[in-house]
């Protein structure tokens, strides 16, 4: 857009003498040669309308160009991805490897390259440098070399190459004393495509490096004649990618800003009228303070006579609505921009003018390998042109019913596709007419009738359009998005999105139930489609609502109990359009499944948590009415694991013991592992259970039970075949009448549940040798764990003994509890 900005310019011309004012008055001495000039931009010129300029045959010349590769795995790769493949360049005849020949075609030119494919870096960004022999950094020095990546056979990257963020760090060269910009003006561009097994068309706008100032003066009118032009503090070199200038702090004195040498103010217009491109100059900041230098002659009014003047012209803008004597602000110089001065009266100390800035272009650019470009969207017209919804790019709403036209260009013929985004049994409410295309400019242009019926309310439809030489990369595949009228959001379930088995009731799409554990972190997942996007959702108390993906005009939420205590069941949440609010919403409603009884199983981290050796951890009955058994040692103990579907977390099962004899408790490294413990095996009795009871936290009314029986560990002994003559005292003693018993024999069997130990089997009978083992089945001094011992008595050798017989059968457990057994010798009376 052309600005023009009506300036005021006073100034201090370079005389020798005094000056007289138009009126005759005597005006003050000028200072030397180096006279003041003062711009006011009115900024009336902001909205003014203006045609494109159009550059000279020399500004539009491409005498040489080069164009660099640079490759990438991803569409979407920033420019620190792109790494160095390889150099084209022009040439005028015989082109050989890695060269083209540029062709002129209009005001356009083309030429063809064919780039080397590295597998790995299908993506690639082609930059043009134009009518610059060679890349200089910012401080003047020469462009490092540019180092090619090298990839595998599997595309792997073994070699970085230069990357294209680095490359852009490049500049001209700088101009030195007495250098001026002189046509062809250095140019760049840049342009993407993708190596897709086919060809590919890519148009690259060439810009210029440099801007250019023309003036307009007329000699008749204004009194001045321009002979030369120069810039004061002006960049000596300019970025070749639009690198923002580095700040200079005092221009008046930092090298790097310099008087550009004088150009000579010649031509077929020059002071008759617009001299273009009087100067052209490197782009800057605005705390450049830069100026125009002119120099010529002023013919006073007065005298006649022709005085030397020199004009420093400050690049400056005067703020819109400011007073007179506000100061002015500098403004930049950008590159590919053209900068006109119009002066429209000058007097010895004053110059009128208005000040112009319009785009610079080409007219053109180099296209690069033709035909898979990927199409366009030139426009849309007709009745009822569908409106972009903001943000969401490129996606369009219609109205209710209507139609439209859209229009497309590409670099070949197109074919269309339609993807309907419904549900079962709705109608196809977007369809395409008659298709009509031509050729226009060397491209093909396709307009696409759209009908539109009963939109409200619908699922988008999206259109496809792909360049048939394209090879249906998706990449080169244009799509644009079609909905309706606002209406509620349309909800839908998340595939995997609920945790614990939580579900969802979508029978009713603006009223959804969903059913969950009532657990903290439990969670289900809702996506909503809206295009115009959802408001901030509410969120109840016990509940969190965040939104963990949007994906075009879909947004999912993950609906999450955070306090079970708060969590009330049937809670509701509502989600809104952000344009419509509560006249299109969907409410969830949630309610809570039954707390779940806790699952008790054995212990599953034996290796951590160690019973007992001599109690078994296998457990019998079921996982909510399980049995154990439990020896009767003191410490005695076993690990169960006792869980609920609601929560793994420490505490989300509870126990209790029906006897504070038995000690039950979780472990804390371990969620769900309980330790129960007989702490003094005397408070309990052998066969007499003890009940734990474990709760569901978040139902402490739902509970599994585990019965404990204890059992003792003590051997015992059974008295057998005594032919009556063995009496058992019930006390472990047993009372033997030999005259009874004679040549006979009785038997005692002795068990031991945890294995017991006999320390001898001879030492007992010393003092009673009136009885003694039977030969052959004397039994052993060693009974193992749940095993036992037959031990067969008869009549002794010495009958006059009377002594006691004491066996005592000692338990392997420590603790466990040690048999006597006493057999006595029945007396006379």
């Amino acid at each position: 857009m052309k600005k023009t900005y009506v300036m005021l310019l006073l100034a201090l011309a370079g005389l020798g003498s005094g000056c007289t004012n138009e009126d005759g008055s005597e005006g003050p001495t000028p200072s030397g040669t180096a006279g003041e000039i003062q711009l006011v931009f009115s900024g009336s010129g902001e909205s003014t309308e203006y045609s494109k300029a159009i550059a000279s045959e020399s500004e539009n010349k491409i005498k040489n160009l080069k164009v660099y590769l640079f490759g990438a795995a991803t569409a979407g790769a920033a420019d620190t991805d792109y790494d160095y493949m390889e150099t084209w360049t022009m040439k005028e005849t015989a082109p050989g490897a890695e060269e083209f020949i540029l062709q002129p075609s209009g005001s356009s030119w083309t030429a063809s390259i064919k780039p080397t494919e590295k597998k790995g870096l299908p993506y690639l960004t082609l930059v043009c440098v134009a009518n610059q022999d060679n890349l200089f950094d910012a401080a003047g020095a020469g462009f490092a070399a540019l180092t090619k990546v090298v990839t595998d056979a599997d595309g792997a990257i073994t070699t970085p190459g230069t990357k294209l963020d680095v490359f852009k760090a490049a500049y001209t060269a700088k101009l030195g004393a007495g250098d001026i910009l002189v046509t062809p003006l250095a140019m760049s561009g840049t342009g993407t495509t993708k190596i897709s097994g086919s060809v590919s068309k890519v148009a690259i706008t060439l810009k210029r490096i440099v801007a250019r100032f023309d003036i307009d003066n007329t000699t008749a009118t204004s009194q001045l004649t321009i002979e030369n032009v120069s810039m004061g503090q002006g960049r000596p070199n300019g970025s070749l990618f639009g690198v923002t200038p580095a700040n200079i702090a005092d221009p008046t004195t930092d090298p790097g800003v310099i008087k550009y040498a004088d150009v000579a103010f010649a031509g077929e217009n020059a002071n008759q009228g617009t001299l273009e491109s009087a100067i052209y100059v490197y782009p800057n900041l605005a705390t450049d303070k830069s100026f125009l230098i002119i120099k010529g002659k002023y013919k006073s009014p007065s005298t006649g006579e022709q005085i030397p003047v020199t004009y420093n012209i400050p690049v400056v803008k005067t703020p819109e609505n400011a007073n007179p004597g506000d100061p002015a602000n500098y403004i930049a110089i950008n590159a590919n921009s053209r900068y006109k001065l119009r002066i429209t009266d000058v007097t010895e100390s004053n110059i009128y003018s208005t000040f112009e800035v319009e785009d610079w272009t080409s007219g053109g650019g180099v296209i690069i390998k033709p035909d898979n470009a990927k199409p366009e969207m030139s426009k849309m017209d007709g009745a009822n042109v569908p409106a972009l919804v903001a943000g969401v790019t490129p996606f369009y709403r219609t109205a209710d019913a209507g139609t439209f036209n859209v229009v497309m260009t590409s670099t070949g013929p197109l074919e269309y596709s339609r993807g309907l985004v419904t549900k079962a049994g709705e109608i196809d409410w977007l369809t395409i007419g008659d298709i009509t295309s031509e050729q226009k400019d060397g491209l093909t242009v396709t307009t696409y009738p759209v009908t539109i019926t009963d939109a409200t309310g619908k699922r988008p439809v999206s259109l496809t359009f792909t360049n048939q030489a394209a090879s249906y990369d998706p990449d080169l595949q244009t799509t644009l998005t079609f909905t309706g009228p606002a209406a509620a959001p349309i909800a839908s379930e998340v595939v995997k999105g609920n945790s614990k088995g939580n579900t969802f009731d979508l029978t009713d799409p603006a009223a959804p139930k969903a059913t969950m554990e009532k657990a903290v972190g439990s969670y289900v997942s809702l996506s909503l489609l809206c295009v115009d996007g959802l408001a901030d959702v509410t969120a109840v108390e016990g509940y969190t609502v965040k939104a963990i993906s949007t994906e075009g005009f879909t947004t999912t939420y993950r609906v999450t109990i955070t306090d079970i205590s708060k969590a009330v069941d049937n809670a509701t949440i509502e989600f809104k359009s952000k344009e419509t609010g509560d006249t299109n919403k969907v409410t969830l409603t949630i309610e809570h499944k039954k707390a779940s009884k806790p699952s008790i199983i054995a212990n599953d981290k034996t290796d951590t948590y160690v019973a007992s050796t001599y109690n078994s951890e296998a457990l019998a009955g079921t996982a909510n009415a399980a049995t154990a058994n439990m020896y009767l040692i003191n410490g005695s103990t076993i690990y169960v694991k006792a869980t609920c579907v609601e929560s793994t977390e420490t505490g989300a099962v509870m126990a209790t013991s029906s006897s504070d004899k038995l000690t039950v408790t979780e472990e804390s490294g371990a969620p769900g592992i309980f330790k129960i413990n007989i702490p003094d095996a005397s408070q309990l009795t052998a066969g007499n259970a003890v009940t734990v009871t474990f709760k569901n936290k978040a139902d402490e009314t739902v509970t599994s039970t585990l019965t404990i029986t204890p059992k003792s560990a003590v051997p015992t002994v059974v008295l057998a075949d005594d032919n009556t003559a063995v009496v058992d005292g019930g006390d472990g003693s047993y009372t033997i009448n030999l005259d009874n018993l004679g040549a006979n024999t009785f038997t005692l069997t002795v068990t031991a549940p945890l294995g017991a130990s006999l320390a001898s089997l001879t030492d007992p009978f010393t003092g009673g040798g009136w009885l003694k083992l039977a030969d052959g089945n004397a039994g052993g001094t060693s009974i193992t764990a749940g095993g036992n011992q037959v031990y067969t008595f008869t009549s002794g050798d010495t009958s006059s003994d009377t002594g006691d017989v004491t066996l005592t059968f000692t338990n392997t457990e420590v603790g466990g509890g040690d048999l006597t057994v006493t057999l006595k010798k029945k007396l006379a009376p």
